[in-house]
C-alpha cells in the first residue's frame, strides 16, 4: 500500500536517521573544519575583532599600580551569514511502490553533496588567496579573499593599524623566490620565517609552522619530505631535520582543482596548528540539516528541506602560510 500523508511522521523519522548517519560520515571527511574554526553562533552579522597587538606587560615597582593593557591595535571585520540548501523529493512513483532504497539514497547522496560542497567553499579560501581582491566561489558568490588588513590572504607586506610594520605569509625559499614548488627547502624557509615574526608592539611573537597543507597530487612527495629517516632525494645519510616538526600532513583533495576548474594541485599551504583558527574562521548559525516534509500538490512529491546558514570570514593571518608553488 502507498505511503500516504498519514505516513509523514514515520517516514521523517526514518529519513532523518539516514540523514544524521549520511552527515556523520561526510563530516569525517570534511577536512576544512581541521584547519577552519567551524563555531556555532547565534549571529547573524559576526562580528570580529583581532587583538593582534595588545601590550602593556611591563616591569612594576615596589608598590606600584600594574599598567593597564592596549587593545586598540586589532583589526575588525563584520561577516553577514549566508543561506544555503535544496530539496530532496520523495516522488509519487517512490512512495507508490515503496522504494525506501531510492528515497533512502536520495537523502544520502544529498547530504554528501552539502558536506562536500561546503568542504570546496572552504579551500577556495586558500586557492584564491594570492592575487585579486574577490572570487567567484563554488556557489558563485562572489567572496573576498582579503584578510581584516584589506591585503589579499598570501602577501609578503601584510599591514597593521598601529603603525609601517609590514609581515608576510607567503611562502618563498632560501634564494627568497615567492611561491616555490612544494620541497624541503621552502619547508625550512618558512619555518624559519614565520618564527621572527612581531607584533605591531615590536615583540617577537612565533608562529610555529607544523602543519603541511597538501592537494592529493603531492600526498607522496609531502610524506617523503616530512617522514623520511634522510633527507629525501639525497644521498644524505644524515637524519631528516624536519621528521617530527611538521607535527601532520593534511591531504586535501579539494586543492587540486579549484571550483573554477583551474588545475591548483601544486598549491601547497603550511599552518600553526594551535592557532590556525585564528586565520581561518566560519562560524554557522546552522550546519546542514533536514526539515519535515513539504508537499508540492502539483507533482505530488513530498520535498525534504536540507539547508545551512555560514559564512567564512579571514582573519589574522600569520597562523597559515601559502605557495602557487609556480617557482
Amino acid at each position: 500500500m502507498p505511503l500516504t500523508t498519514t505516513d509523514y511522521p514515520k517516514l521523517t523519522q526514518k529519513l532523518n536517521e539516514v540523514f544524521n548517519e549520511s552527515a556523520s560520515s561526510a563530516m569525517e571527511e570534511w577536512i576544512g573544519r581541521q584547519i577552519f574554526d567551524v563555531i556555532d553562533t547565534d549571529w547573524k552579522i559576526y562580528d570580529y575583532l583581532s587583538l593582534h597587538g595588545v601590550g602593556g606587560f611591563a616591569r612594576v615597582a615596589e608598590g606600584g599600580e600594574l599598567p593597564t593593557v592596549s587593545s586598540v591595535e586589532g583589526d575588525s571585520a563584520a561577516w553577514t551569514q549566508k543561506r544555503y540548501g535544496d530539496k530532496i523529493s520523495v516522488t509519487k512513483d517512490m512512495r507508490m511502490f515503496d522504494r525506501y532504497d531510492q528515497m533512502t539514497e536520495a537523502v544520502s547522496s544529498g547530504v554528501d553533496e552539502a558536506f562536500h560542497l561546503v568542504d570546496q567553499s572552504m579551500a577556495d579560501v586558500l586557492t584564491n588567496g594570492f592575487s585579486g581582491t574577490t572570487y567567484t566561489d563554488v556557489f558563485g558568490d562572489t567572496v573576498a579573499n582579503t584578510a581584516v588588513d584589506g591585503v589579499v590572504l598570501f602577501s609578503a607586506s601584510h599591514t597593521n593599524n598601529l603603525n609601517s610594520t609590514t609581515y608576510r605569509n607567503l611562502i618563498r625559499n632560501a634564494a627568497g623566490t615567492a611561491n616555490p614548488a612544494l620541497d624541503r627547502d621552502p619547508i625550512v624557509k618558512a619555518r624559519s620565517d614565520a618564527r621572527t615574526f612581531k607584533d605591531p608592539n615590536g615583540i617577537n611573537r612565533p608562529t610555529m609552522l607544523d602543519t603541511l597543507i597538501v592537494s592529493a597530487a603531492n600526498e607522496d612527495l609531502a610524506e617523503r619530505l616530512v617522514y623520511s629517516q634522510g633527507v629525501a632525494g639525497t644521498p644524505n645519510v644524515d637524519i631528516n631535520p624536519i621528521k617530527g616538526k611538521i607535527k601532520n600532513i593534511i591531504v586535501w583533495s579539494k586543492l587540486d582543482t579549484r571550483s573554477d576548474g583551474t588545475n591548483t594541485s601544486a598549491y601547497w599551504f603550511m599552518s600553526d596548528s594551535r592557532k590556525v583558527k585564528k586565520s581561518l574562521k566560519a562560524p554557522f548559525a546552522q550546519k546542514p540539516k533536514m526539515q519535515a516534509a513539504e508537499q508540492v500538490t502539483e507533482t505530488q512529491n513530498w520535498l525534504y528541506p536540507i539547508d545551512a546558514y555560514y559564512v567564512i570570514g579571514i582573519g589574522y593571518v600569520p597562523f597559515v602560510w601559502g605557495s602557487t608553488g609556480a617557482n
